[in-house]
């Protein structure tokens, strides 16, 4: 009896230690994908579509059963052409099982989550050392921070990057159009980190932030003349062969086309696939908010053209 505990207690130690893998540099697809079978995980059917911009083909999917906490969702991404692992995102959110509004949860079932998320944190701590710890890293946090738990954790090295970071709040606000819902998350990355070559960083200057500013000024006039053909001049090779003429329309009823912008902040951003990538950001003349209460976010590839377009609208905390 005491032998097959001591078995159980080993096995066991075993299965937690691989539940988290990051010696993505060295396991092939074959590997991971030859685990999830013999631990019993359920391969599921993607029903979103990722767009790569550097080559990864769609990701594989697992489902890993969970006690109290929503069940794990693995998602294996990879080279399209090699099949070499790129990242993997560990995710246990509600939001992918329940899509209710005002899903609050119990107490015990947000202690649970906090205690993954701590007892995650504490390993990764073990291997890689202690993380750079950011709280309260949203402004949803600012709304109730006596009741919402938000920490973000980063450790990096030469060669991986680790994000691990979640949300465990049970605020709901709904005011006009905008709704707040209740949040219950942690995700987890592991991810390849490439060496950027010195020449591959753009540099900025008065002439290139001109030059840019320039080009989103005339992409946004094309799409106010709802001229795509003159609008996908100013899109990246990158992406051309990836968006249709019907996500460009869908897109311009997310911005307000009829009214100016302005640019308010200048810098560089790293891109999930490592590459860095000049980023501006627009704010509306008119909106005099403090920070803005919407905002476009837009980066460019090294060929000046847009790669990436994003608005953002802010949640604002009323004191």
């Amino acid at each position: 009896m005491n032998q097959f505990i001591i078995i159980f207690i080993l096995l066991t130690t075993t299965l937690m230690g691989q539940e988290i893998s990051f010696d993505i540099h060295n396991k092939t697809l074959q590997e991971y994908l030859k685990f999830e079978k013999e631990i019993g995980s359920k391969r599921l059917a993607l029903n979103t579509h990722y767009i790569s911009l550097n080559g990864d083909a769609q990701p594989i999917t697992f489902l890993r059963k969970q006690k109290i906490i929503p069940d794990l969702i693995v998602y294996y991404f990879f080279k399209e052409k090699d099949s070499s692992m790129s990242y993997i995102l560990y995710e246990w959110d509600v939001s992918n099982f329940e899509k209710k509004d005002n899903n609050k949860k119990s107490r015990r079932f947000q202690k649970a989550m906090i205690s993954k998320y701590s007892d995650l944190k504490e390993k990764i701590s073990e291997k890689f050392g202690p993380p750079l710890v950011k709280k309260n890293y949203s402004n949803i946090a600012r709304l109730d921070s006596l009741h919402i738990f938000e920490e973000e954790s980063r450790w990096k090295n030469d060669s991986l990057e680790i994000k691990l970071y979640t949300t465990v709040s049970n605020f709901y606000k709904k005011e006009g159009a905008i709704t707040i819902n209740p949040v219950h998350r942690i995700r987890l990355y592991i991810k390849k980190v490439n060496k950027q070559k010195k020449s591959d960083i753009p540099e900025l200057n008065d002439r290139k932030i001109n030059k840019l500013d320039e080009t989103t000024n005339a992409f946004f006039q094309a799409l106010k003349e709802k001229d795509l053909s003159k609008a996908k001049k100013y899109l990246s090779n990158r992406i051309l062969d990836k968006v249709t003429d019907k996500q460009i329309l869908a897109f311009t009823r997310m911005i307000r086309l009829d009214k100016k912008t302005e640019l308010i902040n200048t810098g560089l951003e790293i891109g999930f696939n490592g590459k860095v990538y000049v980023m501006f950001q627009y704010k509306y003349v008119d909106d005099h908010s403090k920070p803005p209460k919407e905002i476009i976010k837009v980066l460019f590839d090294n060929n000046n053209k847009i790669i990436g377009i994003q608005p953002v609208k802010l949640i604002h905390v009323t004191k």
